[in-house]
């Protein structure tokens, strides 16, 4: 799920393609990201930013291991790593990633082989399992997602309002002192330049005040 990039609130679409598989039966294989065919960040609000988002999905990605030899089966970007079990043996799976760049997980039931020399149990490709068990944990992760969304909306809401309030009490508050200040040039006496003077200043800095509210 962390790999997905509705984690850093961004829009994918195309991540995968159908490929023919045994028995006639079609699979499905991930592209390469710079083969999918949408990827818009900062679509909707994420989990975390898009930037952590990457961040994460890198630290992820160093963890698949590059060569035959694969490591502890958390390694990896297998979301079912170290959870599922079998329902033969009871044994946990193990994760195995195959592909030419080894990030493809395919979960296996080797123990009994491996220790006692037992038939393999059960094996099958991950990528289904794993995009079935990341949806149906969205599904229950988003409802969340969407209230906290709506409660940021509302804070922010509260919070332009409490802004507009206080606009407005420094906008009243500047347009009586450009009143009284003309109200004062007003009053005085034509003949005393300098007061007058005084009076126009103090009533032009009270108008240019209200009009930069």
């Amino acid at each position: 799920m962390i790999a997905n990039p509705i984690y850093g609130g961004a829009y994918a679409y195309g991540k995968s393609r159908s490929v023919p598989g045994y028995g006639g039966r079609s699979g499905i294989r991930r592209k390469a990201r710079d083969e999918w065919l949408a990827l818009i960040p900062d679509a909707h609000e994420g989990y975390v930013s898009w930037e952590r988002a990457e961040e994460i999905r890198k630290m992820v990605s160093d963890n698949v291991p590059a060569s035959r030899h694969h490591g502890a089966p958390k390694h990896g970007d297998a979301l079912l790593a170290g959870l599922f079990r079998c329902k033969r043996c009871g044994r946990k799976l193990t994760v195995r990633y195959t592909g030419a760049n080894h990030n493809i997980p395919r979960y296996s039931c080797w123990r009994g082989l491996l220790d006692n020399g037992e038939p393999r149990c059960i094996a099958f490709g991950g990528l289904r399992v794993d995009d079935a068990i990341e949806e149906a944990l969205l599904g229950v992760v988003e409802p969340g997602a969407i209230a906290a969304a709506i409660e940021a909306e509302r804070r922010m809401a509260n919070q332009r309002d409490q802004v507009q309030d206080a606009l407005l009490c420094d906008l009243e508050a500047a347009r009586y002192a450009a009143d009284r200040a003309f109200r004062q040039y007003d009053a005085a006496d034509p003949e005393n330049r300098l007061v007058t003077s005084q009076l126009e200043a103090r009533w032009n800095k009270a108008l240019a005040r209200a009009g930069e509210i």
